[in-house]
């Protein structure tokens, strides 16, 4: 993400460039996907240049709601490289991630309430899922800012790491993704989501895994793993 001189705020424009991006990689059948922000930050939230403070607002919501909606439906993984602040809708986008790595001087805030705004109720019912009530009142009530060891500690982060190589150890982590098979890892996430909305059906999952045991990657993928293993 990048918008020069304003922290890579959540413009209109950067957040369509943004959706579009993460259509492309899925048609072009990417393994896995790394968002970052340029200049080590991640973003200061929704561009008070497209913001008014009307009910036109919405079409900020709406367009974050579409770069949320790519990342989920994506069948690779899609890991945050989280450096400096990640703000207001960024945090929405970076919680959409199915990893997220931040550097330590990395910080999360939701300044919604001081800026006479509901945040979005569908992104607030998506964080419930992975975050506690406590830490969404302090997020949306208090506004308080989550440093990385709280952001740790409340499960926004998953990964910590010097501040400045989150980039890296997001490629480190895309690069243990590589070595599953598509199938499994699309199918992996696609589970996880589905667990997290309380949408699971075993029946489903268990036809599914049936299929992944017979298919030739899975066979493919034992043999490479008997071969690499020391006698």
């Amino acid at each position: 993400m990048e918008n020069p001189g304003r922290s890579n705020a959540l413009s209109l424009k950067l957040l369509a460039d943004l959706a579009g991006q993460l259509e492309s990689a899925r048609e072009e059948n990417a393994r896995a996907v790394i968002l970052s922000g340029a200049g080590q930050k991640f973003s200061a939230g929704g561009d008070f240049n497209d913001l008014k403070g009307t009910i036109d607002d919405l079409a900020i919501d709406d367009a974050i709601e579409k770069v949320v909606d790519a990342i989920r439906a994506m069948p690779a993984p899609v890991i945050a490289a989280v450096e400096g602040p990640c703000m207001g809708g960024a945090v929405d986008i970076a919680l959409a991630c199915d990893l997220l790595v931040a550097g330590e001087s990395a910080f999360f805030e939701v300044p919604a309430a001081r800026l006479g705004l509901l945040y979005n109720p569908r992104a607030v019912l998506r964080w419930r899922k992975r975050l506690s009530g406590l830490t969404l009142r302090s997020l949306l009530l208090a506004g308080d800012r989550f440093a990385v060891d709280a952001a740790v500690a409340a499960g926004v982060v998953s990964h910590r790491v010097a501040t400045g190589s989150a980039t890296a150890r997001a490629h480190d982590l895309a690069a243990g993704i590589l070595q599953g098979t598509p199938a499994a890892v699309a199918a992996t996430k696609d589970m996880l989501l589905a667990i997290e909305s309380d949408e699971i059906s075993l029946e489903r999952w268990d036809e599914l895994r049936r299929e992944i045991l017979a298919s030739p990657e899975r066979k493919a993928a034992v043999t490479k793993a008997k071969q690499s293993k020391p006698t």
